[in-house]
This record gives structure tokens, sequence and C-alpha cells, in this order.
């Protein structure tokens, strides 16, 4: 952990204009944290931006109802943010996942400051302040609106709340603690509607996001004595059911629904020949250290990967890891 809070605290105040940004294929934790630290900042008078490499997927896009996330891909040019005091990236310590806003970071070097809560992590910046122990960076961003007393409006608690829940797997993962629990009460009487916000996040499916699933969880293989299962997730299989790239989020997660899995794997090819691949654990299995063969990263419950194509390649590379992780660790 780097928790300097002090020097923390004295570089928000200190600052004027901030640009906020964080990981492509943005989660909830992601745009949660950056609307929040939006919301914090501009209630003690800073000029800030959101600005990512990707749009917003359009089933998130309820969390930003004043739209001020913006992105490279939507027509803001990169120039035009290098005026800017401050670079903060929130929830991701990764080169690869800043996209296109790398460029940005690498410009604006002396200027970056990374705010996050995974292990891994590249050289982006001289300046970190991270908390691998938090359920979420939505946590994080919540402490730091707490210590510069910043009263919590709906504004910012609400996708807060929706990054914190989202992390936690709706408050079941190890990761909880009773203090989420506290925070999040502190969020819900800040008029955060968890009934909301669940509605919008698990109640939004369209047909063809319920039939990939469908072909998903029929295609799920199991090995090792039912203790791990893997799913795979094919382009034609996206196209032939006219899904979206974002209907693939959380698919994981429902294979750990299958009694006696300790481990779940699950490749996802994009539209450009590569593989992402995420790995989650119940187990003793170091899903960040698995996810570091492939260049990735993550948590130990939790982590993922990008691996270059062919399909099948990746995936014999992927199983012979998982194995020799699995009979040694």
């Amino acid at each position: 952990m780097r928790l300097d809070w002090a020097s923390l605290l004295d570089l928000l105040r200190g600052c004027g204009r901030v640009v906020l940004t964080s990981h492509v294929r943005p989660d909830c934790d992601a745009l949660g944290s950056e609307l929040g630290m939006l919301g914090i900042l501009e209630a003690i008078g800073k000029d800030v931006r959101i600005v990512n490499a990707q749009a917003t997927p359009a089933g998130l896009a309820w969390i930003d109802p004043d739209r001020r996330i913006e992105s490279l891909a939507e027509g803001v040019r990169k120039e035009d943010l290098l005026d800017r005091d401050l670079f903060l990236v929130v929830d991701t310590s990764a080169w690869a996942q800043l996209g296109a806003m790398g460029d940005v970071a690498k410009a604006m070097r002396e200027k970056v400051l990374v705010i996050d809560h995974h292990v891994s992590e590249d050289d982006i910046s001289d300046r970190w302040f991270k908390d691998t122990s938090a359920e979420a960076t939505a946590r994080i961003v919540y402490e730091i609106g707490l210590r510069l007393k910043v009263p919590l409006s709906e504004r910012i608690a609400t996708p807060l709340y929706a990054g914190l829940s989202t992390d936690t797997g709706g408050f079941r993962f190890p990761s909880t603690t009773g203090e989420t629990f506290r925070v999040a009460a502190r969020l819900v009487d800040a008029h955060a509607s968890p009934p909301t916000i669940y509605r919008e996040l698990f109640e939004q499916d369209s047909i063809a996001r319920l039939h990939l699933v469908g072909r998903t969880l029929a295609g799920a293989r199991v090995s090792h004595d039912g203790r791990i299962i893997t799913s795979t997730v094919r382009q034609a299989d996206i196209k032939e059911v006219q899904a979206l790239p974002s209907d693939t989020e959380d698919l994981i997660n429902l294979t750990l629904a299958v009694k006696g899995t300790e481990l779940a794997v699950i490749l996802i090819e994009q539209p450009d020949g590569r593989i992402k691949t995420s790995f989650r654990s119940r187990c003793h299995v170091d899903c960040n250290a698995l996810a570091a063969r492939f260049g990735g990263g993550g948590h130990k419950a939790a982590a993922g990967a990008i691996l270059p194509g062919p399909f099948e390649a990746a995936q014999e590379r992927v199983a012979t890891a998982v194995d020799e992780v699995w009979r040694t660790a």
C-alpha cells in the first residue's frame, strides 16, 4: 500500500485544472470513481474534465446523467488536455489499459497521479496512491472526499455506490467487510438508491444478451473434478445473436454459480483478433500471478490479460498455464 494522505490531499487542494481518466472498456468502478472524484474536486473549486479513450458503454450511460464523461473516440483532441495541472488516473495502473489516453499520460508524465486498488502496475507515474486492500477504487475516492470534508451528495454517492457494489460482486466477494456495509449505508443515506442502481445494472438485458449468455453457458466445460470451469466467446457468437461487445461483461461470474467451482476462466475473442482472458478464484490460485504470465494483472481473486491470436493457440496457452498453476500452487 502507498497511502500518503497528507501529500495526496495537499496535491488535490493545490491543483487547479484536472483531467480524470480510467481504463478502456470502463466498468462501474472506473466510471463511478471518475464521477465521484469529479463531484468531490468540483466541490472544492477545481476545474475538472473526465476524458476516457473509449465512449461509455451504452449499458452504463445511466451512471452519467449530466453527460460529463467525454472520450477521444467522440472527438476530444489530445492536445486540448495538455494545459491541465493534474492528469489523474483512477482504477488502473497499466499502460495497456489506458488505450489512446496513454499518449496523453506520456506527454504529461510529470503531472500524472494514479489512484488505484489493483496489485499489478506499470511505470505510469512517480506519484501513486494505492490501497490494494480496498474493495474498490470507489472506496478510496469515498475516503478522499471524507478527508477533504466534502459533504456527500446524491451526485457523488450514486456513482460511488455503483462502483463499490459491483466491485464487491453485490457485497458477496471476500473483500467485503463490515466497514464496506457501513460505507454503503452512508452512501444510501446520501440518496444513492440500491433498487434503482440494481435495476439499471442487472435488469436491462437485451434479448441478444440473453442469447449470448445461453451460448456461453452451454459451451462451458469443467475440469479437475469440476473445480475449474472454462468458457469461451467467439466473435461469431456475438455477431450471430447481434449482441454488443459490452454484453460479454460479467459472463465469467455466471459460471461461478456452478456447484463446486473454485476457479473460473473465460476467453473472449475481440474484433481485432486478440483474446481478452479473465480469471476468478475461490481457492489457492492467485489470479494476479496467473494473469501476469500473459502480461496482465489485477487481484488475487480476480484478474485478466489480453493475449494475441489465433484463438485456438491462446486457448491452449491458457489451459496449459491454468493446469500448471493448479497442480503446483
